[in-house]
């Protein structure tokens, strides 16, 4: 990749500032939680620029509205970013998504058309033709090397999990790898902490399931700070006792809170909100910074942030979930 100076953001920084006015603050979030129907909670996405002008959105078809804005800040990125190539990993888990999706479909024999996205750094149709031919050329390496591995096992196996266990990995250490190659601590900093809270996440669910400790090993990602061997040997204490060991990583505290609850109700939507909060509120730092990669980065890891929120909102209103329950569930805002 080619040297980028911090300088070279200067306009591009300007132009995320610009727009960052228009993105779902906490307040435009509780007036879509309070607003009496699902579409007048999408009004308040379309106040903010969402869809078309003034284009009526069918509330049962909201996630094309989702999908098209994901793609919508992507193109803009793209438009006014200075090297490209530093941004395409945080699309490599859709692109991951979709291998995952055509595999299984392909082995499973199933209808995959409504579950894979087109928001990923590689064109469907492209992935469609790479795996039906078995030619990977127009992949990165990483994924042709996981679609390798996915071919030579599953037959072995008849395991479904054995997909999503290579291709995560694969897609995880791709995107250290590409975060690496930005030598920038901002980018790498986060890719490593969301591996630790995938990481946390997998243990917590596998411990609830009563799965054993080599089985962690299987899933386990690497590349985060907290290490394989910090999870392992600690498998079988309480949860308690292990948020000590979590202390060292700052993740404590919201460990504690979030597993009482989980212990009490059995339910994991706080750690898992907990969890999604910390990266965000580390993600918030890149706001604070003048010029650089990272206004940039930040805000398209915050639109994502911002569009799951949507979701949330969009999904419980359309169950008829009361505004106090989905209020339970929604993550920080970015502004």
């Amino acid at each position: 990749m080619a040297k980028i100076k911090d300088t070279d953001y200067l306009f591009s920084t300007a132009r995320v500032r610009s727009v960052e006015k228009y993105m779902l603050t906490r307040e435009r979030a509780e007036k879509m939680i309070d607003a009496k129907t699902t579409l007048d909670s999408l009004r308040v996405l379309n106040d903010i620029n969402y869809g078309h002008g003034n284009e009526i959105i069918d509330p049962n078809n909201y996630e094309k509205l989702l999908s098209e804005e994901h793609k919508k800040t992507y193109d803009f990125i793209s438009s006014i970013a200075p090297e490209l190539d530093y941004f395409n990993m945080f699309l490599y888990p859709y692109d991951y998504h979709n291998l995952k999706v055509i595999m299984k479909s392909e082995y499973l024999s199933f209808d995959s058309s409504d579950i894979l996205v087109d928001t990923g750094s590689i064109d469907l149709k492209t992935l469609k033709y790479a795996v039906k031919e078995r030619e990977f050329s127009s992949l990165t390496e990483s994924m042709g090397k996981a679609l390798d591995e996915v071919i030579e096992t599953f037959p072995k196996t008849n395991d479904p999990q054995q997909i999503d266990i290579i291709f995560d990995k694969y897609c995880y250490e791709e995107m250290l790898n590409a975060a690496r190659e930005t030598k920038n601590d901002f980018i790498i900093d986060y890719i490593k902490l969301q591996i630790d809270v995938i990481n946390i996440k997998t243990y917590v669910r596998l411990k609830k399931m009563d799965k054993s400790w080599d089985f962690f090993t299987k899933v386990f990602i690497g590349g985060g700070d907290i290490s394989e061997q910090i999870f392992i040997k600690n498998y079988d204490d309480s949860f308690e006792k292990f948020a000590e060991q979590l202390s060292a990583y700052g993740f404590r505290d919201l460990f504690l809170e979030g597993t009482e609850e989980l212990t009490e109700t059995g339910k994991f939507t706080t750690l898992e909100k907990l969890l999604d909060n910390k990266l965000i509120e580390y993600v918030k730092s890149a706001k604070y910074i003048p010029f650089g990669i990272e206004p940039l980065a930040g805000y398209l890891i915050a639109k994502d942030n911002e569009i799951k929120i949507a979701r949330i909102i969009l999904a419980g209103k359309l169950a008829g979930i009361s505004p106090e329950l989905i209020r339970e569930r929604l993550r920080e805002t970015y502004v």
